[in-house]
Protein backbone atom coordinates (compact mmCIF):
# COMPACT_ATOMS: atom_id res chain seq x y z
CA UNK A 1 0.00 0.00 0.00
CA UNK A 2 1.10 3.64 -0.40
CA UNK A 3 0.85 6.86 1.37
CA UNK A 4 -2.22 6.56 3.73
CA UNK A 5 -4.16 4.35 1.74
CA UNK A 6 -4.96 1.46 4.36
CA UNK A 7 -6.38 -1.59 3.30
CA UNK A 8 -9.66 -2.20 4.43
CA UNK A 9 -11.56 -5.26 6.21
CA UNK A 10 -12.94 -6.53 2.88
CA UNK A 11 -14.26 -9.42 4.06
CA UNK A 12 -16.24 -7.57 6.91
CA UNK A 13 -18.13 -5.64 4.37
CA UNK A 14 -18.75 -8.14 1.81
CA UNK A 15 -15.93 -7.40 -0.04
CA UNK A 16 -14.48 -10.05 -2.59
CA UNK A 17 -12.16 -9.74 -5.16
CA UNK A 18 -13.39 -11.80 -7.65
CA UNK A 19 -16.85 -10.99 -7.52
CA UNK A 20 -17.44 -7.47 -6.31
CA UNK A 21 -20.30 -5.70 -7.47
CA UNK A 22 -19.71 -3.76 -10.80
CA UNK A 23 -21.48 -0.78 -10.34
CA UNK A 24 -22.63 0.49 -13.96
CA UNK A 25 -23.72 4.59 -14.08
CA UNK A 26 -22.26 7.36 -15.30
CA UNK A 27 -20.62 9.94 -14.12
CA UNK A 28 -18.90 13.64 -13.75
CA UNK A 29 -15.73 11.94 -14.46
CA UNK A 30 -16.53 9.63 -16.92
CA UNK A 31 -18.45 11.97 -18.73
CA UNK A 32 -16.06 14.53 -18.78
CA UNK A 33 -13.45 12.25 -19.92
CA UNK A 34 -15.73 11.15 -23.51
CA UNK A 35 -15.69 14.71 -24.17
CA UNK A 36 -19.03 15.59 -23.84
CA UNK A 37 -20.42 18.94 -21.81
CA UNK A 38 -22.69 17.70 -19.97
CA UNK A 39 -21.82 16.17 -16.54
CA UNK A 40 -23.89 13.91 -14.40
CA UNK A 41 -24.01 14.34 -10.94
CA UNK A 42 -21.93 12.01 -8.38
CA UNK A 43 -22.57 10.88 -5.08
CA UNK A 44 -20.66 13.37 -1.71
CA UNK A 45 -20.71 10.78 0.16
CA UNK A 46 -17.24 10.45 1.33
CA UNK A 47 -17.79 7.90 3.81
CA UNK A 48 -19.67 5.90 6.22
CA UNK A 49 -20.03 3.00 4.29
CA UNK A 50 -17.11 1.23 5.33
CA UNK A 51 -14.15 2.66 3.05
CA UNK A 52 -11.30 4.37 4.28
CA UNK A 53 -12.41 8.16 4.87
CA UNK A 54 -11.16 10.09 1.59
CA UNK A 55 -7.52 11.70 2.04
CA UNK A 56 -7.36 15.57 1.51
CA UNK A 57 -3.95 15.33 -1.00
CA UNK A 58 -3.92 14.62 -4.34
CA UNK A 59 -4.00 11.29 -5.89
CA UNK A 60 0.35 10.83 -6.90
CA UNK A 61 0.84 9.01 -10.07
CA UNK A 62 3.56 8.39 -12.47
CA UNK A 63 4.29 6.77 -15.99
CA UNK A 64 7.05 6.18 -17.86
CA UNK A 65 7.31 6.56 -21.50
CA UNK A 66 9.48 7.42 -23.92
CA UNK A 67 10.55 10.92 -23.81
CA UNK A 68 13.01 11.15 -26.06
CA UNK A 69 15.19 9.16 -28.91
CA UNK A 70 13.79 7.46 -31.87
CA UNK A 71 11.02 5.98 -29.81
CA UNK A 72 9.78 8.99 -28.40
CA UNK A 73 7.44 9.16 -31.43
CA UNK A 74 5.43 6.70 -29.48
CA UNK A 75 6.01 7.62 -26.20
CA UNK A 76 5.68 11.59 -26.19
CA UNK A 77 2.18 10.93 -27.53
CA UNK A 78 1.08 8.44 -24.91
CA UNK A 79 2.41 11.06 -22.28
CA UNK A 80 0.53 13.96 -24.25
CA UNK A 81 -2.67 11.75 -24.05
CA UNK A 82 -2.20 10.65 -19.96
CA UNK A 83 -1.57 14.85 -19.48
CA UNK A 84 -5.01 15.85 -21.21
CA UNK A 85 -6.91 13.02 -19.14
CA UNK A 86 -5.58 14.17 -15.92
CA UNK A 87 -6.38 17.58 -17.19
CA UNK A 88 -10.03 16.35 -17.52
CA UNK A 89 -10.19 14.60 -14.44
CA UNK A 90 -9.35 17.92 -12.45
CA UNK A 91 -11.54 19.99 -13.97
CA UNK A 92 -14.13 17.08 -13.27
CA UNK A 93 -13.52 17.91 -9.58
CA UNK A 94 -11.27 14.69 -9.41
CA UNK A 95 -11.47 11.16 -8.55
CA UNK A 96 -13.89 11.31 -5.50
CA UNK A 97 -13.24 14.78 -5.24
CA UNK A 98 -8.88 14.11 -5.40
CA UNK A 99 -6.69 15.91 -8.15
CA UNK A 100 -4.41 13.90 -10.00
CA UNK A 101 -0.37 15.37 -10.23
CA UNK A 102 0.97 12.97 -12.60
CA UNK A 103 5.27 12.47 -12.85
CA UNK A 104 6.55 11.37 -16.04
CA UNK A 105 10.31 9.59 -16.49
CA UNK A 106 11.97 8.43 -19.41
CA UNK A 107 11.53 4.81 -19.20
CA UNK A 108 14.73 4.11 -21.37
CA UNK A 109 15.81 0.58 -20.06
CA UNK A 110 14.67 1.02 -16.67
CA UNK A 111 11.14 -0.56 -16.54
CA UNK A 112 11.64 -2.20 -13.28
CA UNK A 113 13.98 1.26 -11.63
CA UNK A 114 11.25 3.20 -12.54
CA UNK A 115 8.30 1.30 -11.27
CA UNK A 116 10.33 0.60 -7.86
CA UNK A 117 11.26 4.24 -7.55
CA UNK A 118 7.56 5.00 -8.14
CA UNK A 119 6.38 2.83 -5.29
CA UNK A 120 8.90 4.10 -2.74
CA UNK A 121 8.12 7.46 -3.53
CA UNK A 122 4.33 6.47 -2.81
CA UNK A 123 2.62 6.79 -6.13
CA UNK A 124 -1.05 6.19 -5.85
CA UNK A 125 -0.91 4.12 -9.38
CA UNK A 126 1.79 3.77 -11.89
CA UNK A 127 1.18 3.92 -15.83
CA UNK A 128 3.41 2.58 -18.59
CA UNK A 129 5.66 1.67 -20.54
CA UNK A 130 5.08 1.35 -23.67
CA UNK A 131 7.95 -1.46 -24.15
CA UNK A 132 7.02 -4.61 -24.70
CA UNK A 133 9.99 -6.12 -23.34
CA UNK A 134 9.83 -4.04 -20.22
CA UNK A 135 6.29 -4.55 -19.10
CA UNK A 136 7.25 -8.31 -19.29
CA UNK A 137 10.16 -7.47 -16.76
CA UNK A 138 7.93 -5.33 -14.68
CA UNK A 139 5.73 -8.51 -13.65
CA UNK A 140 7.00 -9.95 -10.81
CA UNK A 141 7.99 -6.86 -9.02
CA UNK A 142 3.92 -5.29 -9.83
CA UNK A 143 2.45 -8.38 -8.31
CA UNK A 144 5.40 -7.93 -4.90
CA UNK A 145 4.54 -4.50 -4.41
CA UNK A 146 1.03 -4.41 -5.02
CA UNK A 147 0.67 -0.90 -6.22
CA UNK A 148 -1.57 -0.95 -9.51
CA UNK A 149 0.13 -0.83 -13.24
CA UNK A 150 -2.32 0.21 -15.97
CA UNK A 151 0.19 -0.57 -18.80
CA UNK A 152 -0.52 2.07 -21.72
CA UNK A 153 1.26 -0.63 -24.63
CA UNK A 154 3.36 -3.43 -24.00
CA UNK A 155 1.21 -5.23 -25.93
CA UNK A 156 3.22 -8.91 -26.70
CA UNK A 157 0.07 -11.26 -26.78
CA UNK A 158 2.15 -13.89 -24.51
CA UNK A 159 2.11 -11.09 -21.16
CA UNK A 160 -1.54 -12.55 -19.71
CA UNK A 161 -1.83 -15.83 -21.65
CA UNK A 162 1.70 -17.43 -20.75
CA UNK A 163 3.79 -15.26 -18.43
CA UNK A 164 1.05 -14.30 -15.73
CA UNK A 165 -2.08 -16.01 -16.20
CA UNK A 166 -3.59 -15.03 -12.79
CA UNK A 167 -2.48 -11.10 -12.14
CA UNK A 168 -3.77 -9.18 -8.99
CA UNK A 169 -2.28 -5.46 -9.46
CA UNK A 170 -0.78 -5.69 -13.71
CA UNK A 171 -3.50 -4.47 -16.31
CA UNK A 172 -3.35 -3.19 -19.68
CA UNK A 173 -5.42 -0.74 -21.75
CA UNK A 174 -4.21 -0.82 -25.39
CA UNK A 175 -5.27 -4.23 -27.26
CA UNK A 176 -3.01 -7.09 -27.51
CA UNK A 177 -0.43 -7.82 -30.59
CA UNK A 178 -3.25 -10.60 -31.94
CA UNK A 179 -5.99 -8.29 -33.00
CA UNK A 180 -3.92 -5.75 -34.73
CA UNK A 181 -1.82 -8.76 -36.57
CA UNK A 182 -5.24 -10.35 -37.41
CA UNK A 183 -6.71 -7.18 -38.40
CA UNK A 184 -3.85 -7.00 -40.86
CA UNK A 185 -4.35 -10.04 -42.50
CA UNK A 186 -8.36 -9.30 -42.82
CA UNK A 187 -6.71 -6.53 -44.58
CA UNK A 188 -4.91 -8.06 -46.86
CA UNK A 189 -7.30 -10.31 -47.76
CA UNK A 190 -9.91 -7.87 -47.95
CA UNK A 191 -8.27 -5.80 -50.74
CA UNK A 192 -6.46 -8.55 -52.52
CA UNK A 193 -8.29 -11.07 -52.44
CA UNK A 194 -7.51 -14.79 -50.89
CA UNK A 195 -6.83 -16.19 -54.37
CA UNK A 196 -4.53 -13.54 -55.51
CA UNK A 197 -1.86 -14.18 -52.32
CA UNK A 198 0.25 -16.95 -52.74
CA UNK A 199 3.23 -15.13 -51.41
CA UNK A 200 4.01 -12.76 -48.17
CA UNK A 201 6.63 -11.11 -46.12
CA UNK A 202 7.74 -9.54 -42.81
CA UNK A 203 9.77 -7.10 -41.86
CA UNK A 204 9.68 -6.68 -37.98
CA UNK A 205 11.85 -5.59 -34.92
CA UNK A 206 14.15 -8.11 -33.65
CA UNK A 207 12.55 -8.40 -30.12
CA UNK A 208 9.41 -9.87 -28.47
CA UNK A 209 7.12 -7.25 -30.04
CA UNK A 210 8.21 -8.24 -33.36
CA UNK A 211 8.41 -11.95 -32.77
CA UNK A 212 5.31 -11.68 -31.36
CA UNK A 213 4.04 -9.73 -34.26
CA UNK A 214 5.42 -12.47 -37.30
CA UNK A 215 4.27 -15.40 -35.51
CA UNK A 216 0.40 -14.02 -35.32
CA UNK A 217 0.82 -12.07 -38.90
CA UNK A 218 1.83 -15.49 -40.06
CA UNK A 219 -0.75 -17.92 -38.86
CA UNK A 220 -3.43 -15.69 -39.60
CA UNK A 221 -2.42 -15.61 -43.37
CA UNK A 222 -2.38 -18.75 -43.93
CA UNK A 223 -5.09 -19.70 -42.23
CA UNK A 224 -6.67 -17.12 -44.76
CA UNK A 225 -5.05 -17.94 -47.83
CA UNK A 226 -2.57 -20.94 -49.25
CA UNK A 227 0.04 -17.96 -49.22
CA UNK A 228 4.05 -18.98 -48.48
CA UNK A 229 6.56 -16.49 -46.32
CA UNK A 230 9.61 -15.98 -48.76
CA UNK A 231 11.28 -13.42 -46.42
CA UNK A 232 11.21 -12.74 -42.70
CA UNK A 233 13.66 -10.20 -41.62
CA UNK A 234 14.58 -8.65 -38.18
CA UNK A 235 16.43 -5.38 -37.73
CA UNK A 236 17.55 -4.30 -34.38
CA UNK A 237 15.14 -1.88 -32.61
CA UNK A 238 16.26 1.79 -33.81
CA UNK A 239 18.28 0.45 -36.89
CA UNK A 240 20.51 3.24 -38.67
CA UNK A 241 19.41 1.15 -41.99
CA UNK A 242 16.86 -1.01 -43.37
CA UNK A 243 18.82 -1.23 -47.32
CA UNK A 244 19.57 -4.83 -46.71
CA UNK A 245 15.75 -6.06 -45.53
CA UNK A 246 14.32 -3.66 -48.39
CA UNK A 247 16.22 -5.22 -51.17
CA UNK A 248 15.31 -8.58 -50.32
CA UNK A 249 11.66 -7.83 -50.01
CA UNK A 250 12.05 -5.92 -53.84
CA UNK A 251 13.95 -9.09 -55.24
CA UNK A 252 11.25 -11.59 -53.57
CA UNK A 253 8.56 -9.46 -55.37
CA UNK A 254 5.99 -10.63 -52.48
CA UNK A 255 1.75 -10.24 -52.93
CA UNK A 256 1.84 -9.08 -49.28
CA UNK A 257 4.65 -7.62 -46.94
CA UNK A 258 3.76 -7.37 -43.55
CA UNK A 259 5.61 -5.09 -40.98
CA UNK A 260 5.06 -4.19 -37.47
CA UNK A 261 7.97 -1.66 -37.42
CA UNK A 262 7.04 1.60 -35.37
CA UNK A 263 8.50 5.15 -34.47
CA UNK A 264 11.68 6.52 -36.07
CA UNK A 265 12.00 2.70 -38.15
CA UNK A 266 8.62 3.03 -39.69
CA UNK A 267 9.47 6.32 -41.16
CA UNK A 268 13.45 4.57 -42.12
CA UNK A 269 11.56 1.82 -43.77
CA UNK A 270 8.93 3.45 -45.67
CA UNK A 271 11.62 6.41 -46.79
CA UNK A 272 14.56 3.73 -47.68
CA UNK A 273 11.72 1.24 -49.37
CA UNK A 274 10.62 4.37 -51.34
CA UNK A 275 13.89 5.04 -52.93
CA UNK A 276 14.19 1.24 -53.94
CA UNK A 277 10.65 1.08 -55.14
CA UNK A 278 9.69 -1.29 -52.42
CA UNK A 279 6.09 -0.42 -52.58
CA UNK A 280 5.86 -1.06 -56.42
CA UNK A 281 7.47 -4.56 -55.86
CA UNK A 282 4.66 -5.85 -53.53
CA UNK A 283 0.72 -5.34 -53.97
CA UNK A 284 0.10 -4.18 -50.47
CA UNK A 285 2.28 -3.53 -46.98
CA UNK A 286 0.07 -3.87 -43.63
CA UNK A 287 1.36 -2.45 -41.05
CA UNK A 288 -0.95 -2.52 -37.61
CA UNK A 289 1.32 0.30 -35.75
CA UNK A 290 2.43 2.74 -39.13
CA UNK A 291 0.23 5.45 -38.30
CA UNK A 292 1.54 5.87 -35.10
CA UNK A 293 4.20 7.40 -36.91
CA UNK A 294 2.23 10.20 -38.66
CA UNK A 295 3.58 13.37 -36.84
CA UNK A 296 7.22 12.70 -38.79
CA UNK A 297 6.30 11.31 -42.05
CA UNK A 298 6.51 13.34 -45.21
CA UNK A 299 4.34 13.06 -48.30
CA UNK A 300 6.91 10.87 -50.37
CA UNK A 301 7.22 8.06 -47.29
CA UNK A 302 3.48 7.03 -47.89
CA UNK A 303 3.06 6.63 -51.48
CA UNK A 304 1.91 3.09 -52.98
CA UNK A 305 -0.99 0.66 -51.59
CA UNK A 306 0.07 1.01 -47.78
CA UNK A 307 -2.30 0.19 -45.06
CA UNK A 308 -2.23 0.95 -41.38
CA UNK A 309 -3.58 -0.20 -37.98
CA UNK A 310 -4.77 2.51 -35.39
CA UNK A 311 -5.18 0.12 -32.29
CA UNK A 312 -7.90 1.28 -30.65
CA UNK A 313 -8.05 4.56 -31.61
CA UNK A 314 -8.48 6.48 -35.03
CA UNK A 315 -9.33 10.29 -34.31
CA UNK A 316 -11.09 10.71 -37.67
CA UNK A 317 -13.57 7.77 -37.03
CA UNK A 318 -16.22 7.61 -36.75
CA UNK A 319 -17.35 10.68 -38.50
CA UNK A 320 -17.20 13.93 -36.23
CA UNK A 321 -21.02 14.22 -36.63
CA UNK A 322 -21.58 10.37 -35.02
CA UNK A 323 -19.11 10.88 -32.63
CA UNK A 324 -18.20 14.01 -31.63
CA UNK A 325 -15.36 13.72 -28.63
CA UNK A 326 -12.59 12.07 -31.72
CA UNK A 327 -12.68 15.72 -33.34
CA UNK A 328 -12.81 17.44 -29.94
CA UNK A 329 -9.63 15.18 -28.98
CA UNK A 330 -7.93 16.24 -31.87
CA UNK A 331 -8.20 19.43 -31.34
CA UNK A 332 -6.90 19.61 -27.66
CA UNK A 333 -3.75 17.37 -29.00
CA UNK A 334 -3.22 20.34 -31.89
CA UNK A 335 -4.05 23.59 -29.39
CA UNK A 336 -1.63 21.98 -26.62
CA UNK A 337 1.13 20.44 -28.40
CA UNK A 338 0.53 20.87 -32.10
CA UNK A 339 0.68 17.16 -32.83
CA UNK A 340 -1.81 14.36 -34.84
CA UNK A 341 -3.19 12.48 -31.78
CA UNK A 342 -2.37 8.52 -32.58
CA UNK A 343 -3.44 5.51 -30.83
CA UNK A 344 -0.33 5.99 -28.77
CA UNK A 345 -2.17 9.39 -27.52
CA UNK A 346 -5.42 7.38 -26.70
CA UNK A 347 -2.99 4.33 -24.90
CA UNK A 348 -1.89 7.39 -22.19
CA UNK A 349 -5.43 8.67 -22.45
CA UNK A 350 -7.32 5.35 -21.92
CA UNK A 351 -5.20 4.14 -19.27
CA UNK A 352 -5.69 7.19 -17.01
CA UNK A 353 -9.50 7.04 -17.91
CA UNK A 354 -9.45 3.11 -17.11
CA UNK A 355 -7.88 3.39 -13.23
CA UNK A 356 -9.57 6.54 -12.57
CA UNK A 357 -13.16 5.56 -12.94
CA UNK A 358 -12.83 2.01 -11.96
CA UNK A 359 -11.18 4.05 -8.32
CA UNK A 360 -14.40 6.73 -8.21
CA UNK A 361 -16.50 3.46 -8.90
CA UNK A 362 -15.13 1.67 -6.14
CA UNK A 363 -15.15 5.04 -3.59
CA UNK A 364 -18.84 4.98 -4.50
CA UNK A 365 -19.27 1.58 -3.41
CA UNK A 366 -16.89 1.24 -0.37
CA UNK A 367 -18.37 4.72 0.82
CA UNK A 368 -15.10 6.19 1.08
CA UNK A 369 -11.33 5.59 -0.18
CA UNK A 370 -10.59 2.01 -1.83
CA UNK A 371 -7.75 0.03 -1.14
CA UNK A 372 -5.27 -1.24 -4.25
CA UNK A 373 -7.29 -4.45 -3.74
CA UNK A 374 -10.48 -3.00 -4.23
CA UNK A 375 -9.44 -0.88 -7.28
CA UNK A 376 -8.21 -3.85 -8.75
CA UNK A 377 -11.33 -5.85 -8.25
CA UNK A 378 -12.92 -3.02 -9.59
CA UNK A 379 -11.23 -3.01 -12.97
CA UNK A 380 -12.01 -6.35 -13.75
CA UNK A 381 -14.78 -6.35 -15.84
CA UNK A 382 -15.07 -2.60 -15.71
CA UNK A 383 -16.59 -0.98 -18.58
CA UNK A 384 -15.68 2.41 -19.65
CA UNK A 385 -16.07 4.97 -22.85
CA UNK A 386 -13.36 7.24 -23.91
CA UNK A 387 -13.15 9.25 -27.18
CA UNK A 388 -12.20 6.10 -28.95
CA UNK A 389 -15.34 4.56 -28.24
CA UNK A 390 -16.33 1.60 -25.36
CA UNK A 391 -14.05 -1.08 -23.88
CA UNK A 392 -13.82 -3.27 -21.21
CA UNK A 393 -10.87 -4.33 -19.10
CA UNK A 394 -11.26 -8.24 -18.34
CA UNK A 395 -11.31 -10.63 -15.82
CA UNK A 396 -7.80 -11.46 -17.50
CA UNK A 397 -6.56 -7.90 -16.94
CA UNK A 398 -6.27 -7.15 -20.58
CA UNK A 399 -8.66 -4.34 -22.38
CA UNK A 400 -10.62 -5.38 -25.42
CA UNK A 401 -11.63 -2.36 -27.75
CA UNK A 402 -12.06 -1.80 -31.46
CA UNK A 403 -9.39 -2.53 -33.81
CA UNK A 404 -9.32 0.03 -36.70
CA UNK A 405 -7.10 -0.38 -40.32
CA UNK A 406 -6.97 1.71 -42.92
CA UNK A 407 -5.38 3.37 -46.53
CA UNK A 408 -2.84 5.87 -45.51
CA UNK A 409 -2.88 8.86 -47.56
CA UNK A 410 -1.47 12.36 -47.22
CA UNK A 411 -3.56 15.72 -46.24
CA UNK A 412 -2.19 19.30 -46.89
CA UNK A 413 -4.75 20.48 -44.30
CA UNK A 414 -3.52 18.91 -41.68
CA UNK A 415 0.26 18.31 -42.78
CA UNK A 416 0.34 14.67 -42.43
CA UNK A 417 -1.52 11.59 -43.19
CA UNK A 418 -4.88 10.82 -42.92
CA UNK A 419 -6.66 6.95 -42.95
CA UNK A 420 -9.16 6.69 -45.63
CA UNK A 421 -11.68 3.39 -46.34
CA UNK A 422 -11.38 2.83 -42.51
CA UNK A 423 -12.63 -0.84 -41.11
CA UNK A 424 -13.27 -1.49 -37.31
CA UNK A 425 -13.50 -5.41 -36.01
CA UNK A 426 -15.01 -5.79 -33.19
CA UNK A 427 -12.71 -7.32 -30.84
CA UNK A 428 -14.97 -10.91 -31.58
CA UNK A 429 -13.44 -10.30 -34.45
CA UNK A 430 -9.90 -10.46 -34.15
CA UNK A 431 -9.31 -12.14 -30.46
CA UNK A 432 -9.56 -15.57 -29.22
CA UNK A 433 -12.83 -16.11 -26.82
CA UNK A 434 -11.60 -15.92 -22.85
CA UNK A 435 -9.53 -19.19 -21.91
CA UNK A 436 -8.08 -19.63 -25.47
CA UNK A 437 -4.70 -19.00 -26.42
CA UNK A 438 -4.20 -16.58 -29.68
CA UNK A 439 -2.18 -19.32 -31.04
CA UNK A 440 -4.05 -22.25 -30.30
CA UNK A 441 -6.88 -19.95 -31.62
CA UNK A 442 -5.40 -19.02 -35.02
CA UNK A 443 -4.61 -23.09 -35.80
CA UNK A 444 -8.25 -24.16 -35.24
CA UNK A 445 -9.50 -21.39 -37.89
Amino acid sequence: MTGDIQPTDTAAKGFDRRTMLKAAGGSALAVALAGCSDLLSGSEDDGGNGGEEIPDEPIKAGLQTFTEGAASVLGLQAQYGAEEAVSRINDADGVAGREIQLDVVHEADAHQENYNTFVEEGKDVTFGPISSGGHLSMLGEIEDSGVINVSTDGTVTTLFEEELTDPTYAFRFQNHDVMEAVSAAVTAVEQLGADNIDTYANINPNYAFGEDERRLFSAAIEALTDADEVYSGFPDLLADDMSTHVTSVVQEEPDVLFTSCWGGDATLLLDQGQGQGMPDATDIIVGPVLYGSANDYTEGDIQGNIWSGSRNFYWGFPDTDRWSPGQELFEAAQEAENTIPTAHYMSGYGAVTAWATAAEKASDIVGGWPSQEQIAATLENHGFFTPAGYHTMHESHQCYSNSHFGRMVWSDDIGGPLLEDVSVADPREVSPPPGTSSFDWLENW
